[in-house]
């Protein structure tokens, strides 16, 4: 058993990274032959899926789904940063859309290894999805 934290840094509010490289040098990096790889976020506002995301028109149909399934005026919603218990918001930002939206998609996922590297299907990438960035 290992663990590993990826850090990603986005540049835009909504966007889809491709992660399948890195997972799997992590995957050869460690040695592991075969067993079962769980990825996670650390993020409450990025997701993780399963799809084809190295076609990028395809990453937009998602990003524009998600922004039109769930109001972008975060002001409808009753989250504001402001009120965070932690005090730690430096500004007061309504990024409740974002959180609805990540519950939309996966928080974590559990990929089989074989042969030293994730069994994906031939266009299935692991990517990330970001919801409130950068």
């Amino acid at each position: 058993m290992f663990r590993r934290v990826l850090s990603y840094d986005t540049a835009r509010k909504a966007e889809i990274r491709c992660i399948t490289g890195d997972l799997n040098r992590l995957v050869a990096e460690v040695g592991v032959d075969n067993g079962t790889l769980l990825v996670y976020s650390l993020h409450t506002t990025l997701g993780l899926f399963i799809q084809e995301a190295a076609e990028p028109m395809l990453c937009q149909d998602f990003i524009e789904y998600l922004t039109g399934a769930v109001h972008d005026d975060g002001r409808e919603y009753h989250h504001s940063c402001a009120l965070h218990p932690s005090g730690t918001c430096e500004e007061d930002r309504y990024n409740a859309p974002s959180h609805v939206r990540q519950m939309l998609t996966n928080q974590n996922l559990v990929v089989d290894v074989q042969g030293g590297q994730m069994a994906l299907g031939r266009w299935q990438d692991v990517a990330l999805f970001e919801l409130d960035g950068p």
